[in-house]
């Protein structure tokens, strides 16, 4: 998506979004911030339902958010589960997250 479809999209979700503030807040941060940290960051940081309503109105982050933006190098969560292996299986919660508290996976640097 380029810049311009971007907000045009979130002025759109803007207008015809039914429901509570603080979910709109969350679905347009997930746009914004993961346009610079990739839609990885934002997958690890984002509860499920917010990814799934985000999902719904753009669409699925991993077509046109990059799987690792500029700034991921920041996130601590990233890092961890890269020193790990296996990241859908921390997403899905295989992996055993003792060794990254939910906290800690929403730091960066």
């Amino acid at each position: 998506m380029t810049q311009e479809q971007v907000q045009n999209q979130i002025e759109t979700v803007c207008q015809e979004f039914h429901g509570q503030a603080p979910d709109l807040f969350q679905i347009v941060g997930v746009v914004v911030v993961g346009r610079f940290f990739g839609w990885r960051v934002v997958r690890l940081v984002v509860s499920r339902r917010i990814w799934s309503l985000t999902t719904r109105f753009f669409g699925d982050p991993k077509e046109w958010m990059p799987e690792r933006g500029l700034l991921a190098y920041k996130s601590k969560g990233l890092q961890f589960v890269d020193t790990m292996g296996g990241y859908w299986d921390f997403i899905k919660g295989v992996t055993p997250r003792d060794g990254l508290p939910n906290e800690d996976r929403k730091l960066l640097v």
